[in-house]
């Protein structure tokens, strides 16, 4: 398909960057069906991305499958609707991965925010787990895990610490399991949940050889790699080979194509522009009158190559 990006980019009052001219496949997006899919499909085209793998129920798999073919490849959603009967749960997911898996899934999704943990009291350590973990070591799929929120949700919706707990007891369920199944490769979404502490993403990278993270969320990473450029830039570069990339995209029937291609454009400016420009995306956790910024980080050509495809073909099996 042609690059289509004023489309997407209308209203945005500045073009596109395309330094990196490879394909790019997005490791992050959330998929309900068919009809929702087409606009998602189209902005991730005009932006370079070749492939989108979306967090979706295995029973629309095979339209969407039929729909765009080799460029969607499924993420397993994990049901978390049986929990209150462990056996059924970890049946039934096991039998969902495993269908999942014969139709093309790269990889199973967990989300633990601290309201569902707060609700539920299941975390990723739950012993109803390990047969779910157990079916995707032998598959060779990647757990996609969410873990914790921005610092400045803890601020305002989580400040109730004795209800949703610190930022910081959050990952204790995660690192128990990092743990107890280094076999598991792990892909901790929204850049492991911590882009606020680059020091402590990267204490978990060094512990836990099985531990990636993807840039989705695009504008919490945004928000936060702009404020440290400098940090951000060194961190990307130093960890390249375990950075995958993702957008946290989610098709729904009301989006706009520039709604998609804000995104889009953001992780493209994050990633290959160099110096700050506005960010179209609003973003209440940013205070300036002038609104937010995203800084680039103009990274290396070899690092971009690593982070937009070359890594998901190694953690996720993709080939395009």
């Amino acid at each position: 398909m042609p690059f289509e990006a004023p489309l997407y980019t209308e209203g945005l009052g500045q073009p596109p960057v395309r330094r990196y001219t490879g394909p790019i496949i997005d490791a992050h997006t959330h998929v309900e069906d068919v009809a929702n899919a087409w606009l998602l499909y189209r902005a991730a085209q005009a932006f370079g991305i070749q492939v989108f793998c979306g967090v979706v129920r295995p029973a629309v798999i095979d339209a969407l499958k039929h729909e765009f073919g080799e460029s969607f490849r499924p993420i397993v959603r994990i049901d978390h609707s049986l929990i209150g009967q462990p056996l059924r749960f970890a049946r039934e997911n096991v039998l969902a991965i495993c269908e999942g898996r014969a139709k093309g899934a790269v990889a199973a999704k967990f989300w633990y925010a601290p309201r569902f943990i707060a609700e539920t009291h299941f975390r990723f350590d739950n012993p109803a787990l390990r047969p779910i973990l157990a079916t995707l070591v032998d598959l060779g799929m990647p757990a996609l895990v969410h873990v914790a929120d921005p610092d400045c949700w803890f601020e305002r919706q989580y400040s109730d610490a004795a209800r949703y707990g610190t930022k910081a007891a959050q990952y204790e369920a995660l690192e128990r399991t990092l743990s107890a199944l280094p076999d598991l490769k792990v892909q901790g979404a929204h850049f492991g949940g911590d882009p606020e502490d680059l020091d402590h993403v990267r204490r978990l990278m060094d512990k836990y050889p099985n531990y990636y993270i993807d840039t989705s969320a695009t504008k919490w990473i945004a928000r936060e790699l702009s404020a440290a450029p400098a940090a951000s830039r060194a961190f990307v570069v130093e960890r390249a080979d375990r950075i995958v990339f993702g957008s946290d995209l989610v098709a729904f029937g009301d989006a706009t194509p520039a709604h998609y291609g804000s995104r889009y454009w953001v992780q493209r400016w994050l990633w290959e522009g160099e110096g700050a420009r506005p960010s179209p995306i609003p973003d209440p956790c940013v205070s300036d009158p002038e609104g937010p910024t995203v800084h680039g980080l103009a990274l290396p050509d070899d690092v971009l190559a690593k982070l937009y495809t070359g890594n998901a073909r190694r953690l996720l099996g993709i080939e395009i």
